[in-house]
């Protein structure tokens, strides 16, 4: 646990943000207000279309399951996680020991980062609203995304052309291009349209990082993954494997603020 509470200390030291802004989950409702208005081909709609109805009406939730992720020492650090989370900017996420009991918590309220290491009574806290863990784990993915990705949603970076591209045997391929035409992401659907299985986020070309999902189960009536993977080219990855899941349950706002350790 004293590899977590060291990567977690070097995130509060040295946040960073991502050059790529990133759009909220309401996303054709966002493209269609913006000036000036993206080119979007008709079958690119339909899947921006899709991508706005996927769990669209999911406002909190809450889970279990274990990470795993390399650091930029190439050390493999695990631990069993536990979760709260409402909308795409508010999360708690506690890291347990084998016991079950909290050993390091994170969370963001919107406004500020907090970390807080319950053994070793260690507390930080930080204004930033689009945080990101390049930092630690050399993958520039914000904590907002990573907030979208746990409830079934993509994230969608800004953009000024959208088309669909097919891929045989597979699905669609949603592409993103900026006024340069340059390549900014890629979301890649299954066969029926209905779930993202891949996302490709670039920069200058070069690809940031990749999410793979897998298993994606229906929870109420929401599709949520039980496994997703994010990692670069360089290696580097975070594993999130989903246990249990809860969806539309009370979440009180103090959830994600955290105090210092007493």
């Amino acid at each position: 646990m004293k590899k977590i509470f060291g990567v977690f200390l070097l995130f509060f030291i040295t946040l960073s943000f991502l050059s790529c802004a990133c759009l909220s989950d309401r996303v054709f409702d966002n493209i269609i207000g913006r000036e000036p208005t993206p080119v979007i081909t008709a079958e690119a709609q339909q899947l921006f279309l899709v991508l706005n109805e996927n769990n669209r009406e999911i406002k909190t939730f809450k889970g279990t399951g274990r990470m795993n992720l390399s650091n930029k020492n190439r050390e493999i650090i695990s631990a069993d996680i536990a979760w709260v989370a409402e909308n795409s900017n508010k999360i708690y996420l506690v890291f347990r020991n084998i016991l079950g009991q909290p050993m390091a918590g994170l969370a963001t309220d919107g406004e500020y980062v907090y970390f807080a290491s319950y053994a070793e009574k260690k507390f930080y806290k930080k204004r930033s609203d689009n945080a990101d863990l390049k930092s630690f784990v050399s993958i520039p993915i914000r904590i907002k995304d990573i907030i979208l990705l746990l409830s079934g949603r993509a994230p969608v970076c800004d953009f000024d052309s959208a088309i669909a591209e097919y891929i045989e045997d597979k699905g669609p391929v949603l592409v993103l291009k900026s006024k340069g035409s340059e390549v900014v992401e890629k979301i890649y659907f299954d066969n029926g349209n209905n779930n993202v299985m891949q996302i490709d986020m670039f920069d200058s070309g070069n690809i940031l990082y990749q999410v793979f999902f897998d298993e994606v189960k229906l929870i109420k009536e929401y599709h949520i993954p039980s496994k997703f993977i994010i990692s670069n080219e360089a290696g580097d990855y975070i594993k999130l494997y989903i246990n249990k899941y809860w969806t539309d349950e009370p979440v009180s706002p103090s959830a994600f603020v955290l105090r210092p350790p007493e």
